[in-house]
């Protein structure tokens, strides 16, 4: 990915994260939100991990 599509990319998640921050109201509600953003984040890493490394068949059922 060339450095401007990433840097394009990332000021649009920041942008996103700051709207949905402005949601909250206490620092709590901000804590809760941020471990939301990153269960989503961390939830999509994993995929993409997993898309990286899937044997050329595919996995079988017990994702061997």
């Amino acid at each position: 990915m060339e450095g401007t599509e990433y840097e394009k990319l990332m000021d649009s998640i920041r942008r996103a994260a700051a709207r949905i921050f402005e949601f909250a109201e206490t620092e709590e509600e901000v804590c809760r939100l941020e471990k939301a953003i990153n269960h989503e984040v961390m939830y999509l890493a994993a995929i993409a991990q997993s898309e990286r490394v899937k044997p050329p068949a595919g996995w079988d059922p017990l994702g061997r």
